[in-house]
């Protein structure tokens, strides 16, 4: 625990700017988590995000890591793009309302983005953070398992329950767990001489696993356990060690079944997939994971094949430019009017999808902006440095914007923004080759 302290010896390696930098983050990390603290994480990101953009590193130094790094090019395009089409939407106040709830997409590339941090303070930058996630479920679990035995209501142990201290939709924490077990995961693998004791990560491994599967977020749950197959099949075959792949794929098993039967209320999200259809008109209830899941509701497998089918339209409408971004709500409760989806109509549900609300209000043009800034070309220069980690991050959130709109919510925008941004940062600027 010390290192996350600045108190260990490998914190030598690090200069005054970089602890002042980590130091800043930890502030950040801190106040991100608890509730009803919006206006202290904004302080602590500004502050973050001043120091990185005017102390950090000289403006030279910037300017040269702006040529090396053209996504962060694009990545502030993609913002610009959301100004220019807030003040071209028929509702401004409302497009201009989510620029500045989209903030964070500018704020971090474009601080973080462009300075270069090296491998001692990228390994203390992922340390810290797993731990601090790490704690923060169990704070939540605790207090989750307090209130089940006072109340003797075990679904207060579930998905949203679990969270209600961070006032945070589990989904999204459910994601920082994943990233944090990846974290864990790669320090481990790298020998990272910022852990003085694996007892504590391997400690720190067992919270985040029961959390992810209490969390109950479905793609949380495939993404996971989908990297360490993966991650095991990569191994096995790189060190032809296929006993040990046997051994990975029956831990998983057990552990699957351990899960199940201790908490066996997260099965009922994956009951959810049996049932797919759905008729806009039909005034069923919405399922959860405390009910019996039967085919006349609506749960979150067809809610969302009705909601992308009522998306897609407007796509087909406008395909190169989008529908604006203070109209795009508006257009698509006009769609669930006209084909009285009364059950999305009353709820104003965004469209669940992150990748088809930026084709809804961009268009085309947009969505490619967007998509080679922030994922291919960040995923393709991980994959081209071999950084595992980098690449598992930008894998979780590729999936994670499948069935949730990451983009509409202040946490999912510094999320993202983030880890994207942070990946960029420690990538070493190598001149090209002539």
């Amino acid at each position: 625990m010390r290192s996350l302290f600045l108190m260990d010896d490998e914190a030598g390696l690090l200069t005054i700017k970089d602890k002042i930098l980590y130091i800043l983050l930890v502030i950040f990390l801190l106040t991100f988590y608890p509730g009803h603290i919006p206006a202290v994480n904004n302080i602590a990101l500004a502050l973050f995000s001043i120091y990185c953009f005017f102390f950090y590193s000289s403006f030279r130094e910037k300017f040269y890591l702006l040529r090396k790094r053209k996504e962060v090019v694009a990545m502030a395009l993609f913002y610009l793009l959301h100004i220019v089409s807030a003040y071209f939407s028929k509702d401004q106040k409302e497009g201009f309302s989510w620029v500045v709830v989209r903030m964070p997409l500018f704020v971090f590339p474009v601080s973080l983005g462009l300075i270069y941090i090296k491998q001692a303070l990228k390994e203390r930058i992922i340390w810290v953070f797993s731990i601090i996630t790490t704690l923060t479920l169990l704070i939540c679990t605790i207090w989750s398992v307090y209130h089940t035995i006072a109340k003797q209501d075990v679904t207060l142990l579930y998905n949203d329950n679990l969270t209600i201290l961070t006032d945070k939709q589990s989904i999204y924490i459910a994601l920082l767990v994943n990233l944090a077990v990846f974290g864990l995961g790669y320090l481990l693998a790298i020998r990272s001489r910022v852990i003085s004791n694996k007892w504590l990560v391997y400690g720190s491994l067992f919270i985040l696993l029961v959390a992810n599967f209490l969390l109950a977020s479905r793609i949380a749950i495939i993404t996971l356990y989908g990297s360490i197959l993966c991650a095991a099949v990569w191994y096995a075959i790189q060190r032809k060690k296929f006993r040990l792949l046997g051994l990975v794929v029956a831990g998983m098993v057990a552990t699957a079944v351990i899960l199940v039967s201790l908490f066996p209320k997260t099965l009922n999200r994956f009951r959810e997939l049996k049932y797919t259809d759905y008729e806009y008109t039909h005034k069923g209830v919405e399922s959860h994971f405390d009910m019996v899941i039967t085919a006349d509701q609506w749960n979150g497998a067809n809610i969302r094949l009705a909601v992308w089918s009522c998306g897609w339209e407007l796509v087909k409408q406008h395909p190169w430019l989008g529908v604006q971004l203070g109209d795009k709500l508006h257009r698509l409760v006009d769609v669930y009017a006209a084909k009285q989806f009364d059950f999305a109509y009353d709820s104003r549900r965004n469209m669940h999808n992150n990748y088809l609300d930026i084709l809804v209000t961009f268009g085309i043009t947009g969505f490619l902006l967007f998509f080679w800034g922030f994922l291919f070309e960040p995923l393709r220069q991980s994959i081209r440095t071999k950084d595992f980690f980098g690449i598992l991050v930008i894998a979780a959130f590729m999936l994670s914007f499948i069935p949730e709109n990451y983009f509409d919510r202040s946490m999912g925008n510094m999320m993202f923004a983030f880890f994207i941004a942070f990946i960029v940062s420690y990538r070493e600027p190598v001149a090209k080759k002539n």
